[in-house]
């Protein structure tokens, strides 16, 4: 005796189950968001020598919103120097150059901790930290 299953495909109750914002979807992806940011912040806080204030690690967000349709997590910061500190800069950075000044001869900075000025003709920039990026890694454990 064979026997018949059947499936009725609702597709409007589908779309509505895959694209709202209080359904089971939505909370996994908040989940694995809110792991990603939570390895973010770990990332920054390996590198102390560049941790000033902790603003940046402070201001990392998970949201949950849509695209299109289509319910997508972000994971990011809104503080300005964010790009700087996760693609590198100068010689580390996107343009591979030295950082020069552009109006006078030489760049004017004072060191943390510093109480005179330092003088420099270029500076070699900073290496990135893809803080973002590699806390991506967590989701690949599971």
């Amino acid at each position: 005796m064979a026997a018949h299953a059947t499936y009725h495909l609702h597709e409007a109750q589908l779309r509505a189950f895959l694209r709202s914002p209080d359904g089971d979807i939505a909370k996994a992806l908040l989940r694995m968001g809110l792991k990603v940011e939570s390895q973010a912040k770990k990332n920054l806080e390996r590198t102390p020598r560049r941790v000033d204030t902790g603003r940046l690690r402070a201001s990392i967000r998970t949201v949950l919103t849509t695209r299109r349709g289509t319910l997508v997590v972000r994971i990011g910061t809104d503080v300005p120097y964010a790009r700087p500190v996760h693609f590198g800069t100068g010689l580390y950075g996107p343009m591979h150059r030295p950082i020069v000044p552009v109006r006078a001869k030489a760049l004017r900075f004072k060191p943390k901790g510093g109480t005179k000025f330092i003088f420099r003709r270029s500076v070699k920039g900073m290496k990135p930290n893809a803080f973002l990026v590699d806390a991506l890694q967590v989701l690949r454990k599971h």
